[in-house]
């Protein structure tokens, strides 16, 4: 029964991700995109809706924006020293803040040529776990500065591997048809 419901909410997610990106899917053709650059976009959309729907949507938390009580951490790690088991802690909530926004480091670079410098990417990473957690403040969920300092780490790996991978395949057709290069110069 349980695979059942992941695989329908898993129709679902792909519905809803192509209705959401068909208005892009022809704004991008209007201006010529071809499809390999249009994979870069959605693949950073993606990974967007990714974050949103694995913080706000994927736990079955209730959405309350009235809450009776509002969570806020603002001591960095703080929990370390109340909690009994560390590993626990790193490997429930840490390692998955970091690894959920890898994949928004790597692509904002890609799909997006301005935002090609570690700083920016950095900023956007920030503005997007900022946002997520400010929403979940005033939703009645826990609003975490531990989230936003690992959730900038996961992106700033992201940008890393998008570093490294422009590096090993910087020569490669594919890549900077990817990446966006013109390639008739």
């Amino acid at each position: 029964m349980m695979i059942q419901g992941y695989i329908r909410l898993a129709i679902i997610i792909i519905v809803i991700i192509s209705v959401l990106y068909l208005p892009i899917l022809f704004v991008l053709k209007k201006k010529g995109k071809g499809f390999t650059r249009q994979l870069s976009y959605l693949l950073c959309f993606l990974a967007f809706f990714f974050i949103v729907f694995a913080t706000i949507i994927l736990f079955n938390i209730p959405i309350d924006f009235s809450p009776e009580e509002h969570f806020l951490n603002l001591i960095p790690f703080g929990r370390f020293g109340e909690e009994v088991n560390v590993l626990n802690t790193i490997t429930d909530e840490i390692m998955p803040n970091i690894m959920i926004f890898i994949p928004l480091g790597v692509f904002i670079p890609i799909a997006f040529e301005k935002m090609r410098k570690l700083y920016k990417t950095a900023f956007i990473v920030f503005l997007v776990t900022f946002s997520v957690e400010f929403f979940q403040y005033f939703i009645g969920r826990k609003s975490d500065i531990d989230d936003i300092m690992t959730n900038l780490l996961g992106g700033i790996i992201g940008y890393g591997i998008f570093k490294v991978l422009n590096y090993l395949f910087k020569d490669k057709k594919w890549w900077n048809k990817f990446m966006g290069k013109d390639l008739t110069i």
